[in-house]
C-alpha cells in the first residue's frame, strides 16, 4: 500500500508493516481529519513474512509501505504522531492477557473471599475442598489489589472447628492465544490455626496485577458509604422497577442490566463478542425455565463493596435481593448485581 498526498511540496517518506489495508486507512483517515490532508491509497503486492494479529499466528502477508507528505511546507510533522499512533495500536494487539486465580483450599468453615472489597465467593463448607478460583472480575486496572480471606463458624454452629483453615496462593497465567498458560506464582498464604474463643480466621494480602485493559468508569464513582443521605429507599426504588417490569412480561429493562454486568465481565475475563453473548443467552435461558421473579422481603439490608463505591440489597440469607425463583423445583436463581452512583449523577445505575 501507498499512501500519497496530492500536491505535495516536501516528502517524508517512511514505511510501516502493516496486517491489512483496513488499518492502514484507520490509522491515516484520523490523521487526514485532524490536518485536512489528501491522499489515495494503492496496494503493492510484495509478499513478507510476519505476525499476524488478527490470526494470531506468524504467516505471509503484504507489507504496506505509508509515504507521508507535508502539504504547502507546513511546519508540522505528521510521521512522528503517525508512528505513535501505529505502535499504541500494536501494543494494544501483542499485550498479554493476564489471567488471575486463586489456587485455593479451604475445611470446616463458612469462607468468604474478596479480592478489592468485592466479594468473590462465598460457601458454607462441612469438609474439605481445593479449587481454582478466577478473580479478574474484580480487577479494575493494573496497579495494587487487595485480597481478603475469612473463615466464620459453619451455619448453626457459634463456635469455629478447631480443624478450620483457609490456603491459597495468586496464581497468573497468559491466556492470550486461548490456552492458559503459566506465568508466575506466589507464595502460599495460609490462615492461622484456631484458637479458642476466636470468632473468626482472617488473612489478607496484596499484590501488583498488570492487566491491558482499565475500567474507567471506575475512578468516576461517588464514595456511597460516605453519603449522609438514607440510600435504602432509592435503592428499593431501582430494585422494584426492575421487578415489576419483569412482573409486568416486560423483561427490556433486566436485560439491559445482565448486559451491563456482561460488558464488563467481557472486558475483564477476555471475552469475545460471541462468548458475551452467550453467556447472556445462556442467563435468559434459565430464566425462561420456568423461573419467575421474586418481590423483595421487608428486611434487605445494604451490602457495600469496593470500599464504598458499590451498594446492593441482601437478603437475610446474605444473597442478592434479586432473585428467580422455580416452584416445580424449588431452586432459585440468584442475580448478583451492584449499583453505584457516578460524579454528577442523582439516581443509582448498575456497575
Amino acid at each position: 500500500m501507498i499512501l500519497e498526498i496530492q500536491k505535495p511540496k516536501k516528502v517524508i517518506g517512511f514505511s510501516l508493516q502493516l496486517v491489512n489495508d483496513q488499518d492502514a486507512k484507520t490509522i491515516v483517515s484520523s490523521l487526514q481529519s485532524k490536518h485536512n490532508l489528501q491522499f489515495t491509497i494503492d496496494t503493492i503486492h510484495k509478499i513478507d513474512y510476519g505476525y499476524n494479529f488478527e490470526k494470531r499466528k506468524f504467516q505471509n502477508f503484504n507489507t504496506t509501505y505509508v509515504n507521508l507528505i507535508q502539504k504547502d511546507n507546513a511546519l508540522y510533522d505528521i510521521r512522528q504522531q503517525l508512528k505513535r499512533t501505529f505502535q499504541k495500536q500494536i501494543s494494544n494487539k501483542t499485550m498479554k492477557q493476564p489471567y488471575y486465580q486463586l489456587d485455593f483450599s479451604a475445611s470446616s468453615c463458612k469462607f468468604q473471599i474478596k479480592v478489592n472489597d468485592i466479594e468473590i465467593l462465598s460457601m458454607n463448607l462441612d469438609g474439605q475442598t481445593a479449587t481454582d478460583i478466577p478473580i479478574n472480575a474484580a480487577v479494575f486496572g493494573s496497579g495494587l489489589q487487595k485480597i481478603e480471606v475469612k473463615g466464620y463458624p459453619l451455619d448453626g454452629t457459634k463456635i469455629l472447628n478447631p480443624e478450620a483453615y483457609i490456603r491459597y496462593k495468586i496464581v497468573e497465567q497468559n491466556v492470550e492465544n486461548g490456552q492458559f498458560m503459566f506465568v508466575k506464582g506466589s507464595e502460599k498464604y495460609q490462615t492461622p490455626k484456631v484458637k479458642v474463643g476466636e470468632p473468626f480466621i482472617y488473612h489478607t494480602t496484596n499484590f501488583i496485577a498488570e492487566v491491558p485493559y482499565e475500567l474507567q468508569s471506575w475512578n468516576t464513582l461517588r464514595y456511597i458509604k460516605d453519603l449522609k443521605t438514607d440510600i435504602k429507599p432509592f435503592l428499593i426504588k431501582a430494585y422494584q422497577r426492575l421487578i415489576t417490569k419483569a412482573k409486568e412480561g416486560d423483561y427490556k429493562p433486566l436485560i439491559e442490566v445482565i448486559k451491563i454486568v456482561e460488558a464488563r465481565n467481557s472486558k475483564t475475563m477476555y471475552l469475545s463478542e460471541q462468548e458475551t453473548k452467550q453467556r447472556i443467552k445462556s442467563i435468559l435461558d434459565d430464566i425462561n425455565d420456568g423461573f419467575e421473579i421474586m418481590d423483595l422481603e421487608g428486611d434487605q439490608v445494604l451490602s457495600y463493596a469496593g470500599n464504598g463505591k458499590l451498594v446492593r440489597l441482601i437478603r437475610t440469607d446474605g444473597n442478592s435481593a434479586l432473585a428467580f425463583s422455580n416452584s416445580k423445583t424449588s431452586e432459585e436463581l440468584i442475580l448478583d448485581i451492584w449499583f453505584c452512583l457516578p460524579n454528577g449523577e442523582s439516581d443509582f445505575v448498575v456497575f
